[in-house]
């Protein structure tokens, strides 16, 4: 048995978590204040995720999903063009309209690289959300290179120890655990959980993450053995959180 906290449209939440921004007024990077966007007051993500807490599931990938450019953001830079065109692929996506949604996430990543340049770590998100795309339509060929190429700018412009090079490793994983490459998935899995428990420390929220995927993943191999001690800490780091979220 494992533990879901975060379906596939708030996910993204947890990034403000991470880095202290729920009650900033703009997030990192540029894409918007998703507190706000989600009208979740609390300042403790997985009390914002109560409703969305079952069993016998996976967390699922990172995906940023407000690109909304704020006057006032340290990344203001960020082309009105890029947003528009990421906003329009999401509806088609959301619609079941892939192909379209395809070539404006293709177009919005092109403004993005052309106007900022292809090592922007603004840049890595859009290749995520591209990536994502592909994973919906079961092309892991074309999700692959995009995953790892994300990884690859956010290592070089954050380095490797940031918090978004775990969120990365995340998907990445989350790729290969789909695709039946167990031993890649746990490779990066384990690297993610290292990230996550080194910049937030290993009693954060954000840290089950990680812990459950790994759970799930070992759970998939016929590891049960060694599911069990991340499935539990797993469990109660987010009683733990729970439970401070009701004292606060």
């Amino acid at each position: 048995m494992t533990i879901r906290i975060f379906n596939r449209k708030n996910i993204f939440t947890l990034i403000c978590l991470s880095l202290g921004l729920l009650m900033a007024p703009v997030s990192v990077l540029g894409y918007g204040n998703f507190a706000d966007a989600k009208g979740c007051p609390s300042k403790n993500l997985l009390a914002c995720q109560k409703s969305v807490f079952q069993e016998d599931g996976e967390m699922g990938s990172v995906r940023l999903a407000s690109l909304e450019k704020k006057s006032d953001s340290d990344s203001s830079e960020l082309p009105a063009e890029a947003v528009r065109l990421k906003d329009l692929a999401e509806a088609f996506e959301n619609k079941g309209d892939f192909e379209q949604a395809e070539t404006l996430y293709l177009q919005s990543l092109e403004v993005i690289q052309q106007t900022l340049g292809k090592k922007h770590p603004i840049g890595a998100f859009a290749l995520i959300n591209l990536a994502d795309l592909y994973i919906q339509m079961e092309n892991y060929l074309k999700a692959e290179p995009l995953y790892l190429k994300s990884l690859m700018v956010i290592t070089k412009s954050l380095g490797p120890d940031h918090f978004f090079a775990a969120l990365a490793l995340n998907n990445i994983a989350g790729m290969y655990k789909n695709m039946g490459e167990y031993s890649k998935a746990e490779m990066m899995y384990l690297r993610s959980l290292d990230i996550h428990e080194k910049s937030l420390g290993p009693q954060h929220p954000n840290v089950a993450i990680p812990l459950n995927n790994l759970a799930e993943l070992y759970r998939l191999m016929g590891k049960d053995q060694k599911a069990e001690p991340y499935y539990l800490r797993a469990k109660e780091i987010f009683k733990h959180a729970m439970e401070n979220d009701s004292v606060e």
